[in-house]
């Protein structure tokens, strides 16, 4: 069995995608203790650590590690841009598996994320000088890698350029797969090992696309990466419902029921986090400054409106990671399998509650082109592929 170890729900989720996309059977879970149960050949497991303290997210990851002493692999996802708390999960990952170094390659060229002498870039653009350094929850300071795993034994951990899928596909033949190592990285190490396995017919069970044509896609995340993509969405007809700003009170059953009015004109609706607070008057340092409990609110308040209309959508599509914990959460969800990719890094597959199976997708804030929550939405309705040979 292989094991994946995630600190938000996109990242076990886009983690465990290429191996669901190779026919192996792929399962999310979200609570440690279904790490135990062999149902799936990857079992991913989101330990909703983003935004947890440096200490918290440690002792998360070791204790989730300390479950899996017969992982043939062990692999610690981590965002392409480096967000979040890097050092103390791959510490508490090493401590609680055991092993003795982590092999980190951050790179996700498919996305325009690459490694150039140990620093992170963005289409060519150190991380510093993108929109990740101003994220109102995570901001990320440097591109340097080995900076953001301050804390770490430098004999513990060694840091991987790669520019391209064959560089990481070297890595991994280099490193090979019994190695006794933590593999760290985004999507991109994560494919190169799923290329590395030898492909086997589908064990997963086939996708069931939706029995409806009713979609709901929830947009979490304010990167500007989905505003073409928004703009896409309603020139295909989609109907816009914008969750109001953080002041005051807002009834969730309120806003569920324009989403079932959208519905009731066509079937395709999209709901929306506020745009940003520096638009409704605010600066961005005021911004910055109340930013990270803002956006966790609007996370929570996204899935109880979700919860609200859950019977009134047949697919689902969400982007941001917190935003789609909250929303699996309230919708007492436990468990989600994975059936593949629609493309790198977007992951699509089912979404396991008590009475109801959902088809879902989600996506990073900041990935994809103009056509790809379009592309996600037309994927659940779909029997359009096969796993790659």
């Amino acid at each position: 069995m292989m094991t994946l170890l995630a600190d938000d729900l996109t990242s076990a989720l886009d983690g465990a995608a290429p191996f669901a996309a190779r026919g192996l059977s792929a399962r999310v879970v979200l609570d440690p203790s279904g790490l135990g149960e062999p149902r799936a050949d990857v079992v991913a497991i989101d330990l909703d650590s983003r935004f947890a303290s440096p200490g918290e997210a440690e002792a998360r990851f070791r204790g989730a590690a300390e479950r899996l002493p017969d992982a043939a692999i062990v692999y610690k996802t981590i965002d392409s841009t480096l967000r979040g708390n890097l050092s103390a999960e791959i510490q508490g990952a090493l401590r609680g598996s055991g092993r003795a170094r982590a092999v980190v390659a951050p790179a996700f060229p498919a996305a325009g994320r690459t490694t150039v002498a140990g620093r992170q870039l963005l289409h060519g653009v150190p991380l510093e000088h993108t929109a990740f350094a101003r994220d109102p929850r995570t901001p990320v300071e440097t591109s340097i890698v080995a900076e953001r795993l301050a804390g770490l034994e430098r004999a513990r951990f060694s840091v991987h350029d790669a520019e391209r899928d064959r560089d990481l596909d070297a890595l991994v033949a280099a490193i090979g797969l019994e190695s006794d190592v933590v593999w760290v990285g985004s999507p991109g190490l994560a494919a190169a090992l799923a290329r590395a396995i030898p492909h086997r017919e589908a064990s997963r069970p086939a996708f069931e696309p939706a029995n409806g044509e009713r979609a709901l896609v929830v947009l979490g995340s304010l990167h500007p990466a989905n505003d073409s993509q928004v703009e896409r969405l309603v020139r295909a007809g989609a109907r816009m419902v914008e969750l109001p700003s953080g002041e005051g009170d807002v009834d969730p059953a309120a806003i569920a029921s324009q989403i079932v009015r959208g519905f009731a004109s066509g079937p395709l609706v999209c709901l929306r986090s506020p745009r940003a607070v520096s638009e409704r008057g605010r600066s961005e340092r005021e911004h910055a400054a109340r930013g990270h409990a803002a956006a966790a609110e609007m996370a929570e308040r996204m899935g109880a409106v979700v919860r609200c209309c859950a019977e009134e959508f047949d697919s689902l599509v969400a982007t941001g990671g917190d935003t789609a914990r909250r929303i699996v959460d309230a919708l007492g969800a436990s468990a989600l399998d994975l059936m593949g990719e629609v493309e790198p890094g977007v992951p699509f597959g089912v979404l396991r509650r008590p009475r109801r199976a959902i088809p879902f997708s989600t996506k990073a804030g900041g990935f994809g082109d103009a056509e790809t929550l379009l592309r996600c939405v037309h994927r659940l309705h779909t029997h359009e592929d096969e796993p790659s040979p």
